[in-house]
């Protein structure tokens, strides 16, 4: 079956819901964490005290060993140059003295104190952060909207296009949300790549759809899937990749992001903004 046929028989109209749905339950996911400030927050954008330790003994549970110092950790693994370590995050900032008092517990047990890195994030510095990539995601936003109504000059295209980059974003952010995936400074690197990403698509089908001469709806939607999906289809495998042999935490953070952002795109582009345009060039005609 040719793959026109199967588009053909895709009926936008009934599809349509899964989008809304999609936007109407992310809005209410995000709003209730933001409400209830339990957005998942990573450490360099929620402050606090990042403990890496490599070479620890098999025999110790840092998690027990910290809760013993009197802190709530949260344990992770990380890798570098071939070296397996773990770290530990503590909420709060730590003064030096406190920093000194668990080097020489760690070293206790039997750390070698030259394998113990603490790296600190002031809250103040990471609540700037946080408000300036907030900023610029708004603003990049914002400007992609201005670029795409002074392309197409009319509105329901050029409200389409910036529906499902909102779409995106917020779809995306629900997803991390009940995966409890960490907002951080790279995955706020990895939704601004989502919205170009999306505007990329949506400007493919719209100049496809309502630019493009000659043929009816269905030859000119099955012409842009087709190349909207190859685009899509490479992406998701080149990030995939990145995301399984990438021994950085915060490369594989921008990974999943990224891997979430296209697949919701590809339900966004080609069933909600498709047929926004459909029912676009029914009423134009």
């Amino acid at each position: 079956m040719k793959f026109q046929n199967i588009v053909a028989k895709l009926n936008l109209k009934k599809l349509i819901i899964i989008p809304i749905l999609m936007l109407i339950f992310s809005i209410l996911i995000v709003g209730y964490h933001i409400s209830n400030n339990t957005v998942p927050m990573g450490f360099d954008l929620k402050g606090g005290t990042l403990i890496t330790i490599y070479s620890v003994p098999e025999n110790i549970d840092l998690k027990t060993e910290f809760e013993k110092l009197g802190y709530k950790a949260k344990i992770g693994k990380i890798s570098s140059g071939g070296e397996y370590g773990t770290t530990i995050e503590i909420d709060q900032f730590l003064s030096t003295e406190e920093k000194e008092r668990i080097r020489e517990y760690l070293s206790s047990l039997g750390i070698n104190k030259e394998k113990i890195l603490i790296k600190d994030a002031e809250p103040s510095i990471s609540r700037k952060l946080l408000k300036d990539g907030i900023k610029a995601v708004l603003f990049a936003f914002l400007f992609m909207a201005f670029v795409v109504f002074l392309r197409f000059k009319t509105f329901v295209p050029s409200f389409a296009v910036v529906l499902s980059a909102f779409s995106d974003i917020v779809v995306t952010i629900a997803v991390m949300c009940m995966l409890n995936i960490e907002l951080t400074a790279g995955s706020l690197v990895a939704l601004l790549l989502l919205i170009g990403y999306s505007v990329d698509t949506d400007i493919l089908l719209t100049t496809r759809l309502l630019v493009r001469r000659g043929g009816n709806f269905e030859e000119k939607l099955a012409g842009a899937m087709k190349t909207g999906l190859t685009m899509a289809s490479t992406t998701l495998s080149a990030v995939g990749i990145l995301y399984i042999v990438s021994a950085s935490m915060e490369l594989k953070q921008i990974a999943v992001v990224i891997l979430i952002g296209l697949l919701v795109d590809i339900i966004n582009t080609w069933i909600q903004n498709a047929r926004i345009l459909e029912w676009y060039m029914e009423r134009k005609k």
